[in-house]
């Protein structure tokens, strides 16, 4: 007979506070445009990122539709994305390449795909220099030794600040921080996300939680809102959408490094999960 103890629940700043906590990233580019009426950016990122409007306006197109931005708005993106913005006016942008810089943060892949902050400026004063400071040469012209350091612990700060702003706004889907806050399923997520390839089973899983098989099936659900398997595929094709726009593997050898046992098995999963090949996934990257 296993006993299973309810989890001590945390109260939401306490939960917040961790979830901020275990977020970190490192800066693999800074892009600033100025962009004229009526013009186009695209640009494809393997992993993380953000946009911040500095001035103008922009329209922004993402998986669930076309988003207006005016000055002083910024969009986090927790995974690999393509930028599509189009200027409605003059405008200057700021978007910052990140890439996390710990294995394991289930945090961020609990997100959805676009965290957008409405008067991120008005609302984050003091990030706003922050902000406009990235990507800019010192006085010489040149890198200065520690500017990746620092200018990663900046970016990690205003996303930080823009989770807690997007937080507060009641943007957060269900669940989110409860997610966090429950340290038996906690631990099954971060197992996930550190080996998306791994045969996981049922019972490893419920281990893992230390929980019968029934509490465990009830707990994840309750707490996540899927059940352990379509969690564990989602998990498995944002990695691999990540790991296609970096172009580093074939489908085969991202086919076995995410568990699955044939090329065909993946392709049929992936299309299913996004609409498209992985192939096709591919092509419309490389052409971002």
């Amino acid at each position: 007979m296993t006993l299973t103890l309810p989890a001590v629940a945390e109260s939401a700043p306490d939960t917040l506070d961790r979830a901020l906590a275990s977020l970190e990233w490192t800066i693999h580019g800074t892009y600033r445009d100025r962009l004229a009426a009526g013009s186009r950016l695209d640009r494809g990122h393997p992993a993380s990122g953000f946009l911040y409007v500095s001035s103008g306006r922009a329209r922004l197109t993402t998986p669930e539709g076309a988003l207006d931005l005016d000055a002083g708005d910024l969009v986090f993106f927790p995974r690999a994305h393509t930028t599509g913005l189009l200027s409605l006016g003059d405008a200057e942008v700021l978007e910052v390449g990140l890439e996390p810089s710990r294995q394991r943060q289930a945090v961020a892949d609990t997100l959805p795909e676009t965290l957008t902050v409405r008067d991120f400026a008005g609302q984050e004063r003091s990030m706003v220099a922050l902000i406009e400071g990235m990507g800019c040469p010192g006085p010489s012209g040149r890198a200065r030794p520690g500017d990746a350091v620092i200018c990663s612990r900046i970016a990690t700060t205003i996303v930080s600040a823009a989770l807690r702003s997007w937080n507060e706004a009641g943007c957060a889907p269900e669940r989110w921080l409860q997610r966090i806050g429950d340290p038996h399923i906690a631990a099954v997520l971060d197992a996930l996300h550190a080996e998306p390839g791994r045969p996981w089973t049922f019972e490893s899983l419920a281990r893992i939680a230390m929980m019968s098989r029934s509490a465990f099936a009830e707990r994840f659900r309750q707490v996540v809102g899927h059940t352990p398997r379509a969690y564990l595929t989602t998990v498995r094709m944002e990695t691999a959408k990540g790991l296609i726009i970096t172009g580093g593997a074939t489908i085969a050898e991202l086919a076995g490094e995410l568990g699955y046992a044939s090329e065909d098995g993946f392709a049929r999963a992936f299309q299913r999960y996004t609409g498209l090949t992985p192939a096709r996934w591919r092509a419309e990257a490389a052409a971002a």
